[in-house]
């Protein structure tokens, strides 16, 4: 991954051999499609054989025997795939209209027995280059692999009830905390030390939007520190860190 060509807002190679790139969402696209249609778009890549299958009783077996990839071409019993449910639409229809959309093509064609996806006539995509795909999207949208909290196995009737009542109350207060792009621009705009544009945060890319959001929050969150640090009537026992440090890039 070139993190300079990523922060710089250029296209991302995803594979030579066919010169497939992956485009670089800015946020006035974000905020054109709408938040809600937007994180659809990267569902397909943050979804894990375990978020599907975790909980059920050979829930290791079926995430051996499954590839994340070929999940959206598995067909139930009436006819629908079984990450239907997931999007709430057809599963391979939202994975090719994502594809269409990162790789910026519609010709996309579904090899549906074979559980593989052909674009612009030459670019196959299989288990293995669906993985270098979901590296590659989620690095430009800075998301990971979604979270899913197990249930311990072989609870009580009564421990597997206590359970999912503090699941219900963790995702009400988890709705209630939920900061959306909304915010983030606003915190981008008028939280740093001077103002940001709006007219220059709908230019960003997400990946340049997300970089500016955590260096606003960052460079805050250290001068809050060392105002504890530095004063009398607080006592800071850890060490904190120079703002520069959750500014780098790296390689």
């Amino acid at each position: 991954m070139d993190k300079l060509k990523l922060l710089m807002g250029r296209p991302i190679l995803a594979n030579k051999e066919n010169n497939i790139v992956v485009k670089q969402p800015r946020i006035s696209e974000v905020v054109d499609l709408g938040e809600e249609t937007y994180n659809k778009l990267l569902l397909p890549y943050v979804i894990t054989t375990e978020s599907i299958f975790g909980g059920l009783d050979n829930e290791e077996e079926l995430m051996q025997q499954y590839h994340i990839f070929e999940l959206f071409f598995i067909e139930l019993s009436d006819g629908k795939s079984l990450l239907d449910g997931v999007f709430g639409e057809n599963a391979v229809d939202t994975l090719v209209s994502s594809l269409g959309y990162f790789l910026q093509t519609d010709n996309i064609k579904v090899l549906k027995h074979r559980k593989k996806l052909i674009v612009d006539e030459n670019y196959l995509i299989d288990n293995a280059e669906f993985d270098n795909l979901r590296i590659v999207i989620q690095t430009v949208v800075g998301r990971k692999d979604l979270d899913i909290e197990k249930p311990p196995k072989n609870m009580t009737p009564r421990q597997k009830d206590i359970w999912e009542k503090l699941q219900k109350g963790r995702r009400r207060k988890a709705e209630k905390d939920a900061v959306y792009l909304q915010d983030m621009i606003n915190y981008t705009a008028f939280g740093g030390q001077s103002y940001i544009p709006l007219d220059h945060i709908d230019k960003m890319t997400y990946y340049q939007f997300q970089n500016a959001y955590k260096s606003v929050m960052g460079k805050d969150a250290f001068n809050m520190g060392m105002s504890y640090k530095l004063s009398q009537k607080f006592e800071v026992k850890d060490d904190i860190k120079h703002w520069s440090d959750s500014l780098k890039i790296g390689k």
